[in-house]
């Protein structure tokens, strides 16, 4: 029987052994140099759900959750969350000329004099808030919201939770904080570890007064995270109510995408809250906002739409890379099948970059 030479054998054998350690010591350096230099910036218009995506992170990340500290402190922006929603939903309803039942006409009087923050939350304002959610004239407003008045998506959510609050030891659930709407103001940083990925995340507040700031975090970026929601396109600005909110963002994700800055960053595009689009688009035609849209009120056809109106803003489609993802902000699970697709589009893109 044949036998290999075993200086041949051997020869062979080293040379693959060397190559494999290169390889690992490049890796290894690859992954110190993607640690030390992924920069993620987290960007969109007000409302787009960029800064639960933020808070979705701190969930996701190794070891990840919120302190019983941070928990506690969530109590004062759940209780002025309901408070401030309320107080919107009665105010509208007055200016609609929508009636509430004597009873609660009384509450309505008593809750408008009440200032919003957290610190005011009493059993009485949750029970009052309970008794108003329940009014079929407060029922009858809340279906006129987006159109006729501005409200918090989580609203509902927040009142229909509220026997919940009302506990004594009431501490928030990630839910909870998920769905909580602090306006984001400055830049919040923060480093994370999600899946196999390590970076630098920088979130910063969407409203067009505090677009000024960004130009400072725009500095050596791995990729953009632009977050605009779907479900927006039959609303208009808070800051301005001559602006269709979706019009807003693609003229935003134009003006990034196009930027010097970011010729040559991938995007990764978020279209958000799907699940308010897919109920919205059954009762609201795209056409509100898109006079050329041509297509049936279907989730699917619709979307890709929006999708299709966004890369077109591109100019540099040929070269520039756009990842795009259907995303829930609240709903952990969405974000964390999401992120990683995400993670392995942005693992492959900085390595090759450094190799």
């Amino acid at each position: 029987m044949g036998m290999c030479p075993v200086g041949g054998h051997s020869a062979e054998m080293s040379g693959k052994i060397k190559r494999d350690r290169k390889m690992d010591a490049m890796l290894r350096e690859g992954n110190r140099r993607i640690d030390m230099e992924t920069k993620l910036l987290l960007l969109g218009p007000g409302e787009s759900g960029k800064s639960t995506i933020f808070k979705q992170m701190k969930i996701l990340q190794f070891g990840g959750g919120f302190t019983e500290r941070e928990l506690k402190a969530y109590r004062y922006v759940v209780f002025s969350n309901c408070i401030s929603q309320m107080k919107v939903l009665v105010s509208a309803a007055a200016r609609l000329g929508i009636p509430l039942s004597d009873e609660n006409q009384e509450k309505a009087e008593q809750l408008s004099g009440l200032p919003t923050g957290g610190d005011n939350w009493t059993r009485e304002v949750g029970e009052f808030i309970k008794a108003l959610w329940e009014d079929s004239g407060i029922k009858e407003t809340y279906e006129q919201r987006d159109t006729a008045f501005q409200l918090n998506d989580s609203a509902a959510y927040f009142f229909e939770n509220i026997d919940r609050f009302l506990e004594e030891d009431y501490l928030p659930t990630n839910t909870d904080i998920l769905y909580a709407r602090v306006r984001s103001t400055g830049i919040e940083e923060a480093e994370f570890r999600v899946e196999d990925l390590e970076f630098r995340m920088l979130d910063v507040g969407g409203q067009r007064s505090e677009r000024r700031k960004w130009i400072h975090c725009f500095d050596k970026v791995s990729a953009v995270l632009f977050v605009a929601a779907l479900s927006e396109y039959d609303q208009v600005l808070r800051e301005d109510d001559s602006q269709n909110r979706m019009k807003e963002s693609l003229l935003l994700f134009d003006e990034i995408c196009n930027s010097p800055w970011f010729r040559a960053t991938p995007f990764i595009l978020f279209l958000n809250k799907k699940d308010l689009f897919e109920k919205k688009i059954a009762r609201v035609d795209l056409k509100t906002c898109f006079p050329d849209y041509k297509g049936a009120q279907d989730y699917e056809e619709a979307s890709k739409f929006i999708e299709k109106k966004f890369r077109e803003v591109d100019q540099e489609q040929n070269t520039h890379q756009i990842y795009v993802h259907r995303t829930c902000a609240v709903d952990t699970q969405n974000v964390k099948h999401v992120w990683k697709d995400v993670s392995e589009s942005l693992l492959l893109k900085v390595i090759d970059n450094i190799f």
